[in-house]
């Protein structure tokens, strides 16, 4: 059969730090004013030549989770090892290209808000046009390539799919077999995570909660309630009233689907830097998080090392296995 390309569920960590920040962001109420506010007001912000970068920080429970380099070379591998298993059942499969980056850098970028003035203020909190563009130009891309035969879909994604997609394939391979020869339980995509012992490219769901749970428990920091008891002041000195920043996050008129960009959206995400800046709001926020986070590694330290050993695994089976691919890697 000809080569076929399948989409890949592989989503860069920076678009992780965005699904981070929907998902923990809580609206803790008030809506922004129309305009801005008259008089001064001692919260009123002031610029800052240099707002804090948090994408070069990091967390504690980072060194449980794979870095960028570890995570390429474990999709890499599994890449390759669901090309070799396909081509074992005389399939030719390829991988789509990684979807561009849009929005944040890494994890860490866009954790505690934006910080982009120049962004800001001809985006608002939407990232670059023309990187948005780029980011949907490769998914109509993607869907437009040619997709496999249901039958090959079964061979690659095993008894685990929808039942329509299994419906679809022929008898043969609904009775377990592809040309004579039986069809893994869970496909080739098992069959290759099974090899690298991993099935999320090393990624912890311990980890993963723990690191969830961080992001909203240290806005319990009372350190935290003060500065964003500041920045609230901040705001409504600047014409926007919002009690705290994850109510910023969630309103609904600066969604996180692309939109048209408006005046309100560029002077709200404005005043937001500038305050966030001026009262080092970010600072404040991650150091909380540094030492919640440290505290569940204590917590959680036999189950942590017993993942990071599981990870260290599985990043030497992934080398091995490149090492012994079919050079296409």
């Amino acid at each position: 059969m000809p080569p076929s390309r399948r989409r890949t569920t592989l989503l860069p960590a920076t678009a992780l730090a965005a699904v981070a920040l929907a998902a923990s962001g809580c609206s803790a109420g008030g809506a922004p004013a129309g305009g801005p506010a008259a008089g001064r007001s001692p919260y009123r912000a002031v610029a800052v030549e240099e707002p804090s970068d948090p994408s070069g920080w990091t967390l504690p429970l980072m060194a449980y989770q794979p870095d960028e380099e570890q995570r390429r070379t474990l999709v890499r591998a599994e890449q390759t090892l669901v090309r070799s298993c396909m081509k074992g059942f005389g399939l030719t499969w390829e991988p789509s290209a990684e979807l561009p980056v849009v929005g944040p850098r890494n994890a860490m970028d866009w954790r505690y808000g934006i910080h982009d003035a120049r962004l800001a203020a001809t985006r608002g909190f939407q990232p670059e046009a023309a990187q948005q563009e780029r980011y949907e130009r490769a998914l109509r891309a993607e869907d437009a390539e040619p997709r496999l035969s249901p039958d090959a879909e079964v061979v690659l994604g095993g008894s685990g799919l929808p039942p329509e997609a299994l419906a679809a394939a022929g008898p043969e391979v609904r009775a377990g077999t592809f040309h004579g020869r039986r069809i893994p339980e869970g496909g080739c995509f098992t069959v290759a995570r099974d090899r690298l012992g991993t099935s999320a490219y090393g990624s912890s769901q311990l980890v993963a909660r723990l690191s969830g749970r961080s992001f909203p428990e240290a806005t319990k920091d009372p350190a935290v309630k003060a500065v964003f008891g500041r920045w609230s002041a901040c705001m409504k000195a600047e014409g926007f009233t919002y009690a705290d920043p994850t109510a910023l996050f969630d309103d609904p008129r600066f969604g996180r689907e692309p939109h048209p960009v408006t005046p309100l959206e560029t002077s709200t995400a404005l005043a937001d830097i500038r305050c966030r800046g001026t009262l080092r709001v970010a600072e404040t926020w991650h150091a909380a998080e540094t030492r919640l986070q440290n505290r569940y590694i204590e917590e959680n330290k036999e189950r942590l090392e017993t993942e990071r050993r599981a990870l260290d695994r599985a990043v030497g089976n992934a080398r091995k296995a490149l090492a012994e691919g079919d050079g296409r890697s």
